[in-house]
């Protein structure tokens, strides 16, 4: 295979020894082009389970999202894929077993008939979905379930952790799954946590318009696949303490992460904190190791790569102009974990200490023109809506530090129509409101760019 390149870039070119701040570096591992000279890429054929929540909470508007959603997923599928639909409320019906799209209409028509009732056994219709998978999985396909609820798991297995423990073995199998929380009342630490244990995408929305957008980046993503299961593993040299930023309470100290899928083209990121002791050495600074499992299920492995830099003085390096495209994605983190501290301070009640908070990151100087307009929409939902702010920090911080990202690091920074940014195809979108299409959003969107796809009817 064509081998990627690993970044290892500093936000400054010089460090200094026993500094009472870290330093902050972006790893990057970096996907190729695709040879002018290979077959035109065409997706690998989908295994698709959709798995529908029709529980009494579901009733209403959020039902009508998930059954459109489904139905336009359905209607855009190929004669090479397969699907297989599944609902639930305390009881799993699978109203469709796995099968090739020859009658969509009928499909469509069942899918359409589904009303809503009784309890939320998610973790059961989320088995019946991922079993319809199990001894179907091969190289040549994507086996993928995808679950639309609002994520309130009150029947069978509800313990959070357990959940992710069998949606992230079902992962190391080859059965991935995505999420989608519809309504105002889903589970957003629930459906993300399944998200992530299983390799896949978590999206939110009110509407199946807003929803289009995300599965046009899901599939953008599994369409172009260059590397599946990607994992970054760092370690401090000696008397160096690291960390990946994100996601600090729940993971702590993370000197691991889950990237997800690389695509061609792209790129996949991780922000690095190093407090450097006095016994640093300067040549070895960070060690970096990726891994990752090939399209043909083959597991490889690349690195180390190694962060050396000169050790200036304080003079030096107080002089020292930063990487601005380091910088905003050390920001971008930064930013990541705050909002995971006031997301858990709205959980807690704490409403103005969290208010406060968003405060203080607005009036910060570093922000990008994105970041900005992020920060201030979070601000004006707390004061409308505490529960959507919740759901808008979590998806939105989310991108912040899990999104695949562009090749070329220009394309890191938009400040031209900061609503939306994207760049060769659709999985660099970055949208103010995580929860809505961007053609809902004002000011209007910029225009896709070159090889965007639009959404499926």
């Amino acid at each position: 295979m064509i081998q990627p390149t690993i970044e290892i870039l500093a936000l400054k070119k010089g460090f200094l020894r026993a500094a009472a701040e870290p330093i902050h570096a972006l790893v990057r591992i970096v996907s190729p082009e695709q040879p002018v000279n290979a077959t035109p890429a065409t997706r690998a054929p989908l295994d698709l389970v959709l798995v529908i929540d029709r529980s009494g909470s579901m009733s209403g508007a959020p039902l009508k999202a998930a059954l459109e959603s489904a139905s336009r997923i359905i209607r855009g599928l190929r004669d090479d894929d397969r699907v297989a639909v599944v609902t639930f409320d305390s009881q799993v019906d699978v109203v469709q077993p796995l099968v090739h799209p020859t009658d969509r209409a009928g499909l469509v028509q069942r899918v359409q008939s589904v009303r809503s009732g009784g309890s939320t056994a998610l973790f059961d219709g989320w088995e019946a979905g991922m079993r319809q998978l199990q001894g179907q999985v091969s190289k040549e396909r994507i086996a993928r379930v995808i679950l639309l609820s609002d994520g309130q798991a009150n029947h069978g297995l509800t313990d959070e952790p357990a959940i992710f423990g069998h949606v992230s073995q079902a992962a190391a199998a080859g059965i991935t799954t995505s999420t989608v929380g519809l309504g105002q009342g889903f589970n957003e630490k629930l459906m993300t946590g399944m998200a992530r244990a299983g390799e896949g995408a978590a999206n939110f929305g009110q509407t199946a318009d807003d929803l289009d957008e995300a599965f046009e980046e899901q599939f953008a993503i599994l369409s172009n696949a260059y590397l599946r299961q990607v994992r970054v593993d760092i370690q401090g040299g000696s008397d160096v303490q690291a960390r990946i930023l994100g996601d600090f309470l729940e993971e702590g100290r993370a000197t691991s992460r889950k990237l997800g899928t690389l695509p061609w083209a792209s790129s996949l990121v991780a922000v690095v904190e190093l407090k450097v002791g006095p016994a640093a050495r300067a040549d070895s600074l960070l060690a970096v190791n990726f891994s990752a499992v090939t399209k043909e299920g083959e597991p490889v492995t690349f690195g180390p790569a190694l962060l050396a830099l000169p050790e200036l003085d304080l003079g030096a390096f107080s002089v020292l102009p930063p990487d601005p495209h380091v910088a905003a994605a050390v920001t971008e983190a930064i930013i990541a974990e705050k909002l995971e501290q006031i997301e858990e301070l709205i959980r807690s009640r704490l409403i103005k200490d969290a208010k406060d908070n968003l405060a203080a990151l607005a009036a910060r100087g570093d922000l990008t023109d994105w970041v900005k307009q992020k920060v201030a929409y979070l601000q004006r939902l707390l004061e409308e809506d505490e529960v959507m702010a919740m759901k808008e920090i979590r998806y939105g911080r989310r991108n912040m530090t899990m999104s695949t990202k562009a090749m070329h690091l220009d394309d890191f920074i938009e400040f031209a129509g900061p609503e939306v940014q994207m760049h060769r195809a659709v999985y660099h979108r970055k949208k103010t409101i995580a929860g809505q299409n961007t053609r809902r959003q004002t000011p209007p969107p910029a225009q896709p760019g070159p090889g965007a796809n639009p959404p499926q009817p």
